[in-house]
């Protein structure tokens, strides 16, 4: 029976791609993006966070492909494109150049290699996730109120409508974006009860994760019935 599932859910499965996860995001309602319920500020940070969204997103798709697993290669190909960059420099010069910041324009220049090393970073965390939600479209989880979250920055929940998985951003921790790496923590919830925690190093690690989470949910639903049947003697 099992199987016969299994088979089902994988001839249904919809492909989870960037532009559903960068329309996932953009769809999902923020404080931020409320203007009735939120300062002008805030309004205008929103849309300046949702264009670095936008970059990574159509970076990581960019360098998606297999030869870009090669790290030096992806480190040139990122080289290239922020070097030849004409308005990232332009603007790292004007920037210099007001009194009120408080750094030169040489420091600015040095920053490009912390600025590449990030964008590396950053392409590696969004493709890795991309693998990790569809692993877990493929999971029938919805229904039981479990979702997971990806480094505290990406909220993935289960949804009966194709992909089956939608994803939410917590942009309360945006700032978490400038710290992302290849590897990352993940964490599985059932509503906001953690069930199980850990490290992201390789796709298996996300499924082991994941169906362990699964089987305590299991297990609780199982004990929850025999007491049941057996108030009910």
């Amino acid at each position: 029976m099992e199987g016969n599932d299994k088979k089902m859910t994988d001839l249904g499965k919809v492909e989870y791609t960037f532009n559903i996860l960068l329309n996932d995001i953009q769809s999902e309602p923020t404080e931020d993006n409320k203007r009735d319920e939120t300062s002008d500020r805030a309004s205008r940070e929103y849309g300046s966070k949702l264009i670095v969204i936008q970059m990574l997103i159509s970076l990581a798709e960019l360098f998606k492909t297999e030869s870009y697993k090669d790290d030096e290669k992806l480190s040139n190909a990122i080289e290239i494109k922020v070097n030849g960059n004409e308005l990232l420099s332009g603007y790292m010069f004007f920037v210099s150049q007001n009194p009120q910041f408080d750094y030169s324009w040489n420091y600015m220049r040095k920053s490009r290699a912390n600025f590449k090393e990030f964008l590396a970073n950053s392409i590696r965390f969004f493709n890795n996730v991309l693998v990790d939600i569809n692993m877990l479209a493929g999971k029938s989880l919805a229904g039981r109120d479990m979702h997971v979250v990806f480094h505290d920055i990406l909220d993935i929940r289960f949804t009966s409508d194709k992909p089956f998985v939608k994803t939410r951003l917590l942009w309360e921790n945006f700032y978490r974006l400038a710290m992302v790496k290849k590897e990352y923590n993940i964490i599985v919830k059932v509503k906001e009860a953690v069930l199980k925690a850990g490290i992201r190093k390789k796709p298996l690690d996300m499924e082991n994760l994941i169906d362990s989470a699964l089987e305590m949910v299991n297990n609780y639903e199982s004990l929850k019935k025999n007491e049941q049947k057996n108030e009910a003697v």
